[in-house]
């Protein structure tokens, strides 16, 4: 039989007589049916004895169908014929239930087989556990995505070892998830021991595995909702080197909560123009006269609630969101200025932060182009600040940002200095001022953080560009960046982000 399952996929069906030599159609039955292989293959059993008996024994054995002689060829091969799509579909089903990669379950097929064993074993405690690779596509860009898949295999391996009594999906690109019962109490150092090995017996080295768990789970919830749980969990320690694994809590619940409801608050706020925009005033060094402000958005609810930026950017940033809101910004900005061109008032720069969502929008440069004209205002007086993550090079940033400048944008890398710094960035992109990140700042007063801050300012103004400071909050900082040659500050130390009252009002006294 070796070579029959060697070929076993290209075998649609077998027809077996009951009586042959050597090995009759019972042993074969039997062969078969302890081949994992051999036994997805079905068989009709062909036989000239009319016998019950017979009949029940090969259909006990595996077989899917018993045909008795004299054949009618037209009801035998009807018969073959509904066994072999019936065949087609299982298999067709299958492999729409699996991932091509890894094997495990594809979400979907996932979502319905959980629902099906947690209603169907509702005395059992169930856990979800979500696996997530720290840094994938660093790895694919590293290694390439041929190894980069290898990784993924191995982990799904590694998974279903270790995880008994379960449901496993590959849930998205890098992360798995299962859910499993068990009646004892999850062993915290267990899980970490089996997760240093896989770590460590991974195909690359240095690689960070984390799990997010959602233990004792309320089986009345959604499936999707379980699983958010266990993701909320894993998504709590993606940014800490120490921890590897952490429990979904109700405080992440809550946290969970109040997002749901900022999204969906957030097209009525627009609407209302809850988001206010305040100004930050930038100061020129030597005058100490405001020169420009960057433009910061701040939430203020109906009822008097202000909810921090903190809060709402990042969740507006990893919805998408914040493409409108990004706008909404600009829009403001541009009317103000607009106002004040009216007004015949003096105009000054003021800045609107893009995030990397808008960068990567459709028409983004056409639409923010549309609102100067129909505000019919200068370019230069709305410039765009990238912060240094969103602006990190690439072909498709240096095409949008050329977009840009053609258009007559002016452009500001924020942010310099935060992590993310690229000499290849500010060569390449058409930066006209270059703000240094609040940490170079703290640190201005130590003779390293000193050393830094020169040169990084000497950079820009070799490369022709304007050096802004910002999170300036003490005299000792102004002064350091005053002897450094700093263009500009912007920080606490001269002002707060204003309300746009306020920031006339501090215009008119500051600047006369």
């Amino acid at each position: 039989m070796g070579k029959m399952v060697y070929n076993y996929k290209d075998i649609s069906i077998i027809l077996l007589d009951v009586v042959m030599p050597v090995c009759d159609g019972f042993e074969f039955l039997t062969r078969q049916k302890s081949d994992s292989l051999l036994a997805s293959v079905p068989v009709i059993v062909t036989t000239g004895n009319n016998s019950q008996e017979d009949e029940l024994k090969c259909l006990g054995l595996g077989a899917v169908d018993f045909i008795t002689k004299p054949y009618n060829t037209r009801i035998v091969m009807s018969r073959i014929d509904s066994v072999i799509k019936l065949r087609e579909s299982s298999m067709t089903l299958a492999a729409i239930e699996k991932d091509e990669l890894t094997g495990l379950y594809t979400r979907q097929a996932f979502y319905h087989h959980a629902r099906t064993l947690t209603n169907f074993m509702t005395d059992e405690i169930f856990n979800i556990v979500v696996l997530d690779v720290a840094d994938f596509k660093l790895i694919n860009g590293t290694y390439g995505i041929k190894k980069g898949n290898e990784v993924l295999i191995y982990l799904a391996n590694a998974f279903k070892y270790y995880i008994k009594n379960g449901l496993l999906t590959r849930y998205e690109g890098d992360q798995l998830l299962a859910l499993f019962h068990s009646k004892e109490k999850i062993d915290v150092d267990r899980i970490e021991n089996n997760l240093n090995k896989i770590m460590e017996e991974a195909p690359i080295p240095n690689i960070r595995v984390k799990l997010g768990i959602y233990e004792n789970v309320d089986t009345s919830l959604q499936i999707p909702i379980m699983c958010d749980r266990a993701l909320m969990a894993v998504k709590s320690i993606s940014k800490d080197f120490k921890q590897n694994i952490a429990f979904f809590t109700q405080e992440m619940n809550q946290k969970l909560l109040a997002q749901r409801q900022m999204e969906n608050d957030f097209k009525d706020a627009i609407k209302n123009r809850e988001f206010v925009v305040y100004f930050q005033p930038k100061y020129d060094v030597s005058s100490e006269q405001i020169v420009g402000a960057e433009a910061l958005v701040r939430w203020q609810k109906e009822d008097g609630t202000l909810i921090s930026p903190g809060l709402f950017i990042p969740l507006f940033e990893s919805d998408g969101l914040v493409v409108q809101l990004d706008e909404y910004v600009f829009e403001t900005v541009c009317r103000f200025q607009k106002d004040r061109m009216k007004q015949g008032l003096p105009i000054l720069p003021i800045s609107v932060n893009l995030s990397r969502a808008s960068i990567h929008f459709s028409d983004v440069v056409q639409r923010y182009v549309n609102i100067i004209k129909e505000n019919e205002i200068p370019f230069s007086c709305v410039p765009i600040e990238l912060t240094e993550s969103a602006a990190l090079y690439s072909q498709q940033i240096l095409e949008i940002t050329n977009q840009m400048v053609n258009a007559g944008f002016k452009l500001h890398m924020d942010d310099f200095g935060s992590g993310y710094s690229s000499l290849t960035t500010l060569n390449e992109l058409k930066f006209t001022t270059v703000k240094l990140d609040k940490s170079l700042i703290d640190y201005i007063a130590k003779p390293r953080g000193m050393k830094i801050v020169r040169q990084t300012i000497d950079l820009g103004h070799g490369l022709d560009m304007k050096v802004v400071a910002e999170g300036v909050e003490t005299k000792e900082q102004r002064d350091c960046l005053i002897e450094m040659n700093c263009d500009e500050i912007q920080g606490f130390y001269y002002s707060k982000p204003l309300k746009q009252d306020d920031f006339i009002e501090k215009l008119r006294r500051c600047n006369g």
